[in-house]
């Protein structure tokens, strides 16, 4: 402990020293960074004014090469602008001799095209004179021509329109009698559909009564099913294989519990043969004991196995519990009474009332004539319910046969209403042909008539026309005095442009002139200007370049500086590399001490704790072995009384060679063995009584349950009688309704509803089936939008006829109606408030609907943020202003 509290002691300075080593050199390894990043700079310093210097003689040799191109060019713009000068002298006059001359040229342009005009204006209206009388004399030629076809065309159309008349007199004619042969053939289909809808109407009454009959056999026939499927599991249930003498016996109903009563469990064991346990068959007495008086042999109201005589002799049945108990005393050895309710009296004076004896066989045997009963009601059922189903298949094809009869009728009165309209339209058609062949039989008479006219006025027209143009001058000695003007306008034109281009060309030159001695003395400005400022820029770089050189100068001088710091800055690095290599030395010779010191200390602990360890478990096991040999003392003491020396000295030589462990096997075994036998049960008797108790409790509850069950069957077996009844009542009522309202509403056509997709009316679906007027029979879902509004609204009231309400609100039903159906609307609410009694209240924005309506209700907002009802009353207005 002490050497390594002094290894820890010396710790602190050397880590100290090795701490102030590494800042030292931490620190140079700083400045030489530092001078790195000098010397780099002082590099990159050179180079770039060694650039710059380069840079500045580059722009120097430049601005000399430039002053003196500069110079060249303003002696050259002088040089120039004289040229100029010495071109410009005469141009006025030479301008003022050209203008002249285009002056004279236009002039005489002008008198040669006015020449020109002239007799272009005379050549052209003698062109338009010819071309006059020649297209005078064309369009008369074609008038007559088309004058002479229109009239042989017309005469032709005469000729087609008589044809067409007597054609279509015919046609009118056959029209007619076909028109009255549709006629009489609708008539015929009409009536033959009557009297299909007659015959498919009282059909299908007939095939609903029909469909409810076979509904509530079925119904009633599903429910015995039911019933005697649970019943015969129950009976099953209870049965023992057929091998228990209860499975083969058959007792008379309300004899079971005396029956049940009078075996007992008895009834449970089968027929046996010799040597088995079991009912065997002996032979009868030859002198049978004679019941008492008043006791009815049980045998005679079962039918069972020949075993059973012997017993079944010698029990009575009497009506009640008193009556047997007054006979108990006469009763001889072996025989025994009972009674319907399940009392049991013995010869031997034992008696057991109902409810104490097992029931089990007599439930049983109650079943059993309880399946036989419902076996031959369900036969009955099913024969009632074969009986319905075949009258409602035949009810429903005499059904479907007439709705195919109603079918073919009304597509025959369809087909005869198509051919009485084709036939009306035939004879439309023919009359309109014959009207239309006289008119134009008259039309072509007066067509040739106007045309012949036209074709001789034409013609006298077209002789003075041809009289004209052969009066008229030659055009051609016009053309040719045209043509020679033109050709003197063209040379004329010629020396105008000639001249005129000359003149243009002295403009431009001496423009160009002009302008470029302008151009000159801009130049000659810039370059001048240029030159003044060439000295200044000289001066500016030759000082920019001396400068460069001086700090050049002084960046060449840098690197040396460096050298020697750097040489200085080495020599301490070596001082601090070898303090620090000391001070690490130092250090790491004072850890390894400390950790052989501490590593010391822990293996002397560790022993000394293993040593301690030691010693405590050899006292654990002294105290152990202290502690099993007192109570095996306690235990030989308790179990023999005595103590171990007396028990080694009762011991005989071969036990005491037996060894320990086979003498503990032996003594475990025995141990186990009287555990195994356990515990002797004091409450045997009372445990029985209490689950016997609970079984009695558990088939009465049985018993109440499948009565209950029965009793729930039937009630639903009603209900749905009487729901099937109730429905069909108010379908067809609401059918009914339905149809007279959609007839009311539309102006005609028909609509009905039908149960689909089951027989059962109350498994089926309903669907709408409606016809407006001049539309085929569809569902409610192929109608535009607004008759599924009326649709649906007839069927909503015909619902509320059959069961009519104190008040109705319909929001926003008229909103998808035109002005016309809204009308049919509120002449249905008048009809349903004058067959009813119930108010209605509708929400609407339609003006149609609250002119019909009784009274207004309505909120305005006379100011900003406050409502008011506002009340009309229509009836009291039109009485005040009548």
């Amino acid at each position: 402990g002490a050497r390594r509290e002094e290894a820890e002691a010396a710790l602190p300075a050397l880590r100290e020293e090795e701490q102030v080593a590494a800042a030292i050199r931490q620190r140079l390894a700083v400045e030489r960074e530092a001078l790195d990043e000098a010397e780099a700079r002082a590099a990159d310093a050179v180079r770039t004014l060694v650039a710059r210097i380069a840079q500045l003689d580059r722009d120097i040799e430049r601005e000399d090469a430039l002053n003196r191109d500069a110079g060249e060019v303003v002696e050259r713009l002088a040089w120039e602008r004289t040229e100029l000068d010495k071109a410009g002298r005469g141009h006025d006059d030479r301008l003022d001799a050209a203008a002249a001359r285009a002056d004279e040229a236009a002039e005489s342009l002008r008198e040669v095209e006015a020449r020109l005009a002239e007799l272009t204006d005379e050549s052209a209206r003698l062109a338009a004179r010819h071309q006059s009388a020649e297209r005078l004399a064309g369009d008369l030629r074609a008038i007559l021509q088309r004058a002479e076809r229109a009239a042989a065309e017309a005469s032709e159309s005469a000729g087609r329109a008589a044809d067409a008349g007597t054609a279509a007199q015919t046609a009118l004619q056959a029209a007619e009698t076909a028109q009255e042969a549709a006629r009489d053939r609708a008539e015929a289909a009409e009536q033959a559909l009557a009297e299909a809808e007659a015959a498919r109407s009282e059909a299908e009454t007939v095939e609903a009564a029909a469909r409810a009959a076979r509904s509530e056999a079925e119904g009633e026939s599903g429910a015995l099913a039911a019933e005697m499927a649970a019943l015969r599991r129950l009976v099953e249930r209870g049965q023992s294989g057929g091998k228990a003498i209860l499975d083969r016996v058959q007792v008379a109903k309300g004899s079971e519990i005396a029956f049940g009563a009078a075996l007992g469990d008895d009834l449970r064991a089968g027929l046996a043969e010799d040597g088995e346990t079991g009912w065997h068959v002996l032979p009868g007495w030859d002198s049978p004991q004679a019941l008492p008086d008043g006791a009815e042999p049980l045998a005679r109201q079962v039918t069972g196995p020949d075993a059973l005589d012997r017993r079944l002799s010698q029990i009575g049945l009497v009506s009640d519990a008193a009556e047997a108990a007054a006979m108990q005393a006469a009763l001889a050895p072996g025989q025994r009474l009972v009674t319907p309710q399940g009392d049991l009296f013995r010869w031997d004076g034992m008696r057991v009332m109902a409810g104490e004896a097992s029931s089990q066989a007599a439930l049983h045997l109650q079943k059993v004539n309880q399946l036989n009963e419902i076996g031959g009601q369900a036969e009955q059922a099913r024969a009632r319910a074969d009986a319905a189903a075949e009258a409602h298949d035949k009810a429903r094809a005499r059904l479907a046969d007439l709705s195919g009869r109603e079918k073919s009728a009304r597509d025959a009165r369809r087909e005869a209403e198509r051919l009485l309209s084709d036939a009306a339209r035939a004879a439309t058609r023919a009359e309109s042909d014959l009207a239309m062949a006289s008119s134009r039989a008259e039309s072509a008479v007066a067509e040739v008539r106007r045309h012949r006219e036209d074709a001789l006025d034409a013609q006298a027209r077209l002789t003075q026309a041809d009289r004209a143009l052969a009066d008229l001058p030659d055009r051609g000695e016009a053309a040719l005095a045209v043509e020679n003007a033109r050709t003197g306008v063209e040379a004329a034109r010629i020396a105008t442009m000639t001249r005129r281009a000359a003149l243009d060309e002295l403009r431009r030159e001496g423009n160009a002139r002009i302008k470029r001695l302008q151009e000159i003395a801009k130049e000659e400005s810039g370059w001048k200007l240029r030159l003044q400022q060439a000295g200044t820029r000289a001066a500016e770089l030759a000082a920019r370049r001396e400068a460069a050189a001086d700090e050049l100068e002084q960046a060449e001088a840098q690197p040396a500086i460096l050298a020697g710091k750097r040489a200085a800055l080495s020599d301490r690095e070596a001082q601090a590399e070898t303090r620090m290599a000391a001070a690490r030395t130092a250090l790491s010779a004072a850890d390894e001490a400390a950790r052989a010191a501490a590593h010391a200390e822990r293996e002397a602990e560790r022993a000394a704790s293993e040593a301690r360890e030691t010693r405590a478990a050899r006292e654990a096991r002294r105290d152990a072995a202290r502690d099993g040999e007192a109570a095996a003392r306690a235990r030989i003491h308790e179990e023999t009384e005595d103590s171990p020396q007396a028990l080694l000295a009762t011991l005989d030589a071969a036990d005491s060679d037996t060894p320990v462990a086979l003498l503990e096997d032996r003594i475990a075994r025995l141990r186990t063995q009287r555990d195994g036998l356990g515990a002797v049960n004091l409450r045997a008797d009372e445990d029985k009584r209490e689950l016997e108790e609970e079984r009695d409790q558990l088939a009465g509850e049985k018993t109440d349950l499948e009565e209950a069950i029965r009793k729930l069957r039937a009630g639903i077996g009603s209900l749905n009688r009487e729901g099937r009844e109730r429905l069909l009542t108010a379908f067809d009522t609401v059918n009914a309704n339905f149809s007279t309202l959609f007839t009311t509403l539309f102006g005609g056509g028909e609509a009905r509803l039908v149960l689909v997709e089951s027989d059962d009316p109350l498994d089926a679906g309903l669907e709408i089936m409606c016809q407006p007027p001049g539309k085929k029979l569809s569902t409610l879902s192929l109608l535009s939008g607004g008759e599924q509004t009326l649709t649906a609204m007839a069927l909503i009231f015909a619902v509320f006829l059959a069961n009519p309400a104190p008040i109705c609100v319909l929001d926003e039903v008229d909103a998808p109606l035109d002005d016309a159906n809204v009308s049919r609307f509120c002449d249905l609410l008048d009809e349903m408030t004058r067959r009813t009694q119930t108010r209605f209240l509708i929400i609407t924005h339609h003006a149609v609907t609250m002119a019909r309506m009784d009274r207004l209700f309505g909120v305005t907002m006379v100011e900003q943020g406050v409502s008011q009802l506002v009340s009309v009353d229509l009836k009291r207005a039109e009485a005040l202003v009548a």
